[in-house]
């Protein structure tokens, strides 16, 4: 093989190698962008005991916290309850009942985080009223089900299953 031959085909494997890494570089281009726009966020359900800072003691609540882990800023619009399956299934928005707590909508930047609460004090009967009139059936398998729900203004919903304090605390009403 001649010299030119020998350039002609290293400038072809030069050509190859030069598209790989352009094709490469779009790839992973479009996956950060798609990775930034995605809604991320943590968000923990269940019994949440407030410190009152004027020597009262504690405050009993069901907290929902949510904490924004993805790069884009997120409006909380309003958080909920969801239970059972396919055409059984209910859903209820919850009111938030404490001064302690965060009130939507509320946006979120990266890192931030909310408490929505629902104390006991204001409104002592909550547990009852919400295993008997919304959850109805205490069984397991039902309980199973049971979501709080993060609903945001892009239109994601975040569902996530209680803790198992407010499970049982549920489960006395059976």
């Amino acid at each position: 093989m001649t010299l030119d031959q020998n350039i002609q085909i290293w400038m072809t494997v030069g050509t190859w190698v030069s598209s790989i890494g352009t094709i490469a570089a779009v790839i992973t281009a479009l996956y950060l962008a798609k990775r930034i726009e995605n809604v991320h966020l943590n968000v923990q359900v269940g019994l949440m005991q407030v410190v009152i800072g004027d020597g009262s003691g504690f405050q009993e609540h069901v907290g929902i916290s949510v904490t924004n882990l993805g790069e884009r800023p997120v409006t909380v619009n309003t958080v909920g309850w969801a239970i059972g399956k396919g055409k059984k299934r209910k859903f209820a928005i919850q009111p938030l009942y404490s001064p302690h707590s965060a009130q939507y909508p509320i946006e979120l930047a990266h890192g931030k985080c909310a408490s929505f609460l629902v104390s006991f004090d204001v409104m002592p009967g909550w547990k009852r009223e919400f295993a008997t009139g919304f959850i109805r059936d205490l069984s397991d398998k039902s309980l199973k089900t049971l979501v709080a729900q993060v609903h945001t203004s892009v239109g994601k919903t975040v569902d996530v299953h209680p803790r198992k304090d407010l499970l049982d605390a549920l489960k006395e009403f059976r």
